[in-house]
């Protein structure tokens, strides 16, 4: 018998985005500690030695990591046969959560891994700073790496195990083979290949994903539905700050006037919501798509600390294909700017 797995994401807006169920997609508690069952792994406790995310080996004593709660720590695997090995040590009657990461962890993280462990028997993190995420001259080499203490935020949640590969574990030696979906060009360039191995690996029911990134949550989608791949694929809500700023990973890197300043995309974003909404409430059929961009963009104007628009895409809910009127259907509006030397990105749905 296969096992079904379950991804967890975050999506921006309630459960609609992308006509996947969202009903299972986050966190769940069933039971906080599982005894170990896995003999081929490395427990967080042996671990001496985790291999970086650029794919060299770093000491660690991990040993610190060990709390007295009654939740175990997570069993850290940092090997494909550790991981695959475990899942097949389990009943196939088991359900399992997904919720891949690439670290860092904040609040948004830990809300899909209370949402996965709520729902499955047992719960699976990666922890994987992806390079073919990052572009030449982005912040791969700078990228937090915080292991220990993703792993104890993640035993805080009921975690049981954490899959947390090398560079060179996931992309070996002469490796040739990616996952690349021939979208319409001009829409997703995004390679899925990190995730599609992941989800191979940990062969789970559920996979939780948050939408902050909303083609990486059509992308995967597409994935697993056009290679006929056993899982659900849960989106949640994008968890923001109090002011609206999405919340991030990279939000570490801003300076205390800069982190002030961020919530002006968001603010940005809600303009054109605004617009979309008064323009259908007065009986326009459609709103331009240039017009959006334009609120959008003027918004942004607005902040000098904003260096660089990099985009901002009106696109269908479906495929992310560029649009150019909305009406009743909706859309998704995402964008990417630097503030200050920080990229971040943000998107809002339009319904």
């Amino acid at each position: 018998m296969s096992h079904r797995t379950h991804l967890y994401l975050l999506a921006t807006t309630p459960s609609k985005l992308l006509n996947i169920n969202l009903a299972s997609r986050r966190f769940p508690a069933f039971h906080t500690s599982i005894a170990p069952i896995i003999t081929n792994t490395i427990s967080l406790f042996d671990l001496a030695r985790i291999p970086s995310g650029n794919g060299s080996s770093e000491t660690r004593d991990m040993s610190t990591a060990a709390n007295a709660s009654n939740t175990p720590m997570p069993i850290v695997h940092p090997t494909i046969q550790s991981i695959r090995s475990m899942r097949k040590s389990l009943n196939p009657a088991v359900s399992v959560g997904f919720v891949p990461t690439m670290g860092a962890l904040h609040e948004g993280h830990l809300s899909l891994a209370r949402a996965a462990r709520s729902q499955n028997d047992v719960v699976v993190a990666s922890i994987f700073v992806n390079p073919a995420q990052f572009l030449q001259g982005e912040d791969l080499d700078k990228y937090p790496r915080q292991l220990e203490k993703d792993v104890e935020l993640l035993r805080e949640v009921g975690v049981d195990h954490v899959f947390a590969p090398a560079s060179d574990t996931m992309y070996r030696e002469n490796h040739v083979t990616y996952v690349e979906p021939m979208f319409p060009a001009g829409t997703l360039s995004w390679s899925g290949n990190d995730r599609h191995k992941a989800l191979q690996y940990s062969t789970t029911h559920k996979c939780l994903l948050w939408s902050k990134d909303a083609a990486q949550c059509v992308l995967i989608r597409r994935i697993t539905d056009d290679l006929d791949m056993d899982v659900n694929i849960n989106i949640m809500d994008t968890v923001r700050e109090e002011d609206g700023l999405a919340m991030s990973s990279r939000n570490a890197y801003l300076t205390a006037d800069e982190r002030e300043r961020a919530p002006v995309i968001y603010k940005a974003l809600c303009a054109a919501r605004e617009v979309f909404e008064s323009r259908l409430a007065r009986g326009l059929e459609e709103v331009t798509a240039d017009d959006l961009r334009d609120v959008v963009n003027n918004v942004l104007q607005t902040e000098s600390l904003i260096k660089e628009i990099q985009y901002i895409a009106v696109d269908d809910l479906e495929q992310m294909r560029p649009l150019e009127t909305v009406g009743s259907e909706g859309c998704i509006i995402s964008l990417a700017c630097i503030l200050g030397s920080v990229r971040l990105i943000d998107n809002i749905v339009l319904r």
